[in-house]
Formats: C-alpha cells, structure tokens, sequence
C-alpha cells in the first residue's frame, strides 16, 4: 500500500504548516517508514510518497534542507510559466513574497518561485524528482485552457531545463476530467491528483494517483492512525468504483 502526501508551503494558512511542526513531522516518518519516488519498486508493507506543490522559494530554502536531514524523498510539482531564470532579491525578500503569494496579481515568472538554477539543484539530487505542474497552474477542465498544450510544452520545458525525463505530472487543482486524463496519460507514466485515499500501486486501476491533504497539520503523526488508515483505504475503492 501506498499513501502519497500532499504540501504547498511553509506559513500560517490553510494550505501551510509552520517549519516546526513539519520538521517534527518529517521527524516522525523517518523514523518509521520508507519514502519513494514514482517507478521506484514498492515493498509490500506501507509505503510513503511526499509530494509537494508549486516549487515555491520555500521548498529550496526551508523544506529540501529538512529532507536532506532526514533523508527522505519528495516529489516536487512545478507550473513552469512561474519559474524565474533568476532574482536580486534576498531570501527574507522572497520568503516574504511567498507568504504574500498570491498578491493581487504578481506577474509571472514570480521570485516567490525557485529559480531554473535552484530548480537544477534540486533535480541533481538523488532524493529529489520533479514533476510537471503545467505552464499556468490553471484548472485543465477550463474551456479557456488547451489542455495539451498545458501537458506537453511545460513537459518539454522542464526537460529541456533540467536534463531530466520528467514522467510524472500533478492536476492543479486536482481538476480533471476523461477527456483531460486521456490526454495526460500519452505524456506521463504518473498522474497524481487529490482524492484522500491510498493507493495499491503507482498506477492503481485507473493510472491515476491518489494523495492525502498534509497541509495545515492536525499533528506530526497525521495521518498514519487506525482510523486514518481505514477511512483512506475506504476512499481509494469508492473512488475506484466512481471512476474518479
């Protein structure tokens, strides 16, 4: 069994956790479980995926620290119209920025992001993949949206980038539909969304990746309790059953 995780930022709001307790989080799974990354080979007992969203400025100057620390592995989403090749500002300047973000309207590319170097860094690192998480970060479902061009330019950017294969790709949102996820799947070997549930295997039934919210953290051992463990499981075949 497989429980992939879900984080954004460091902060104060819902879609947050202070460095503290997601330090004493990160703690906790190292001491108890294994963390992997897409296409690695799972054991049977419970396994763990860390994902996290956005390649904010925060996740290379506070997060990849902590999992260097504690030698775990993450996934790393990046929308990549936000990327910037680079800044003049400070890290408080920019740890500012992705606090504020977002702030009616910052153009993009953002410094609230990581840089392409940083971005390069990150992708050298053995406990670190990164995944595409389109050109603009908008809902792939939009009639104002054309969905393969989302899937494939930021896929060829990233790679081009970084010199990496990119095989995994995030919904923002978690937004999708049939048509979209059919597009998705001729350009990613894992497609990931929200859906609160467990997942069998990298690919389950549907080739679509299920993760549990770990942002504003109720406590460190979230969410690896009995009745956690149940609720998730029960979520992964109703979504199953649904299609979604």
């Amino acid at each position: 069994m497989l429980l992939a995780l879900l984080y954004h930022k460091i902060g104060t709001s819902k879609y947050a956790n202070s460095l503290d307790i997601l330090e004493a989080h990160f703690e906790w799974i190292a001491s108890r479980y294994p963390t992997f990354l897409p296409g690695e080979p799972l054991p049977k007992k419970l396994s763990v995926c860390l994902t996290f969203d956005d390649a904010f400025f925060d996740f290379y100057h506070h997060i990849f620290p902590l999992l260097q620390k504690y030698q775990l592995k993450g996934l790393l989403a990046v929308p990549t119209a936000y990327i910037p090749d680079e800044t003049n500002l400070s890290p408080k300047e920019r740890l500012e920025k992705v606090e504020a973000f977002p702030d009616k309207g910052p153009p993009i590319p953002s410094p609230a992001f990581c840089t392409w170097p940083e971005l390069k860094e990150l992708s050298n690192s053995p406990l670190i993949q990164i995944a595409s998480h389109s050109l603009h970060h908008r809902p792939l479902t939009s009639k104002h949206i054309n969905p393969e061009n989302e899937l494939a330019a930021s896929k060829k950017l990233l790679e081009e980038k970084l010199g990496v294969p990119i095989n995994s790709f995030v919904y923002p949102f978690g937004l999708w539909n049939k048509k979209v996820h059919t597009l998705a799947k001729k350009h990613y070997a894992h497609i990931f969304r929200i859906g609160n549930a467990h997942n069998l295997s990298w690919n389950n039934t549907n080739q679509l990746l299920y993760r549990i919210n770990g942002d504003d953290l109720p406590s460190p051992k979230f969410p690896f309790g009995p009745l956690s463990r149940l609720k998730h499981s029960a979520r992964y075949f109703l979504n199953t059953i649904r299609g979604k």
